[in-house]
């Protein structure tokens, strides 16, 4: 399930630019259809809100595609949104002219961009949003500003034990592949070796209009479709960028700016609706802030570790991830263990019908805005399963959440959730790097 409204979720493999939240939005049904350039656009109107969500979404591999130039999506992605347009201004400039908010999040297979805007500016923003990225003018100037955006992120996420562990935890789990590769690279030579021609390239390839999707949700209609002017393209989507799983992931130890454990299990594919519902619920009762059971057991032993558990529904396999952050975090991972282990037998009828009806209350509150909707709406698209997005009223998710019982859970949990790859991060003296 995605989030992100949550920040240890947010931090997941991405390069946010700006973050914003937006007012809270009642879950609508969706309108699908084509763009009139090539792509499509998934429409989820709500007028009783001021705002208006409007994304972007690709099916881009992060590290290029020869899986050789880590951090080149984030520079394509960052450099198309600052670079001038037509009208002599970016849509990074127009987004914060109307007192909005832009993000951009770069994952090993997507790359997605996002603006929470007045309602009253959501057809200009579409159409600088889809003439940024769908006609991309990327030159040297604006890479230089993407360069040193993302020296900064690096930088933040090294210091991330969160953020480190899904990198190598994820490095452990996949041979190869888009998701063997961190989405930006350990040092800054690395985004310096990147040549704007090469960033140029990526971004006219991977952000071309029948790759993209066009979420729209808030205080907007389908006038603003009318808005996308640019594009060129009949095409289809680009397929998924699944990546293949190492045949015998092995456990590892390594040193980096922070100490921390991560722990993955390889899951169920997005197509396997029934049994990715369970992990995320597993995930919800055990890792949820606050309501968790491993959180309350960790407030209870008054410890200071800090953990952090997700199910990340892919197109083909999920992964549930959780890391340990803070002080006694092998006592932590023992705690963990200790209480996946419990879930292994099926849970006491009554306990588990209030647990399943928390997670719904959950999954609701988690898709309230028009951002986190238009997140959802995007995410759950280009990884090929639109009608399982969470928070759309009476769909597949939610249908499958309700179908969840004790036996279910517990046999997905022996099926899915059995002895796990382990990353120990150790901290060493961070050493110095200069600005690109």
């Amino acid at each position: 399930m995605i989030a992100r409204a949550h920040p240890a979720i947010a931090a997941f493999l991405a390069a946010s630019l700006f973050y914003s939240a937006a007012p809270a939005r009642a879950a609508v049904p969706q309108q699908l259809g084509p763009l009139p350039r090539g792509g499509s656009y998934v429409l989820a109107p709500d007028p009783t809100v001021g705002s208006a969500a409007i994304g972007l979404w690709f099916r881009a591999p992060a590290a290029g595609y020869d899986n050789t130039t880590p951090g080149i999506a984030n520079l394509a992605a960052t450099a198309a949104a600052v670079a001038p347009l037509a009208s002599g201004r970016s849509l990074y400039a127009l987004v914060h002219s109307v007192g909005g908010d832009l993000n951009i999040a770069v994952y090993p297979d997507i790359v997605g961009i996002g603006a929470v805007v007045p309602a009253s500016a959501a057809r200009r923003v579409v159409a600088a949003m889809t003439a940024a990225y769908f006609a991309p003018a990327v030159d040297e100037s604006a890479v230089k500003t993407a360069r040193a955006n993302a020296a900064v992120l690096g930088v933040q996420q090294r210091y991330e034990s969160d953020s480190t562990l899904h990198d190598l935890l994820f490095a452990q789990i996949f041979a190869n592949g888009p998701a063997h590769y961190p989405t930006l690279p350990s040092t800054v030579s690395g985004l310096t070796s990147i040549s704007a021609p090469q960033v140029s390239d990526f971004a006219k390839r991977a952000f071309r209009a029948e790759n993209g999707v066009l979420t729209l949700t808030g205080n907007v209609d389908a006038t603003s479709i009318n808005a996308v002017t640019d594009g060129s393209g009949k095409g289809a989507m680009d397929a998924p960028y699944d990546s293949p799983l190492d045949p015998a992931p092995v456990s590892a130890t390594t040193t980096g700016a922070v100490d921390g454990v991560g722990l993955a299990w390889i899951g169920p594919p997005i197509s396997d609706e029934k049994a990715a519902t369970a992990m995320d619920f597993v995930a919800d009762y055990l890792f949820r802030d606050q309501t968790g059971v491993v959180a309350q057991a960790l407030d209870e032993a008054k410890s200071d570790a800090l953990v952090i558990g997700q199910f990340i529904t892919l197109h083909d396999p999920g992964v549930m991830v959780v890391t340990i952050g803070g002080d006694h975090e092998k006592q932590a991972e023992q705690k963990v263990l200790a209480a996946l282990q419990s879930m292994r037998q099926p849970m006491d009828r009554a306990a588990f019908e209030a647990a399943r009806e928390a997670f719904l209350y959950h999954v609701a509150a988690d898709t309230q805005t028009p951002q986190e909707q238009a997140d959802n709406l995007g995410w759950y698209t280009v990884e090929g399963n639109l009608d399982y997005a969470p928070g759309i009223a009476n769909g597949s998710y939610e249908r499958a959440a309700r179908s969840l019982d004790p036996q279910y859970v517990a046999d997905a949990v022996r099926r899915y959730l059995g002895k796990p790859v382990v990353v120990d991060l150790i901290a060493t003296t961070p050493q110095k790097e200069s600005s690109p």
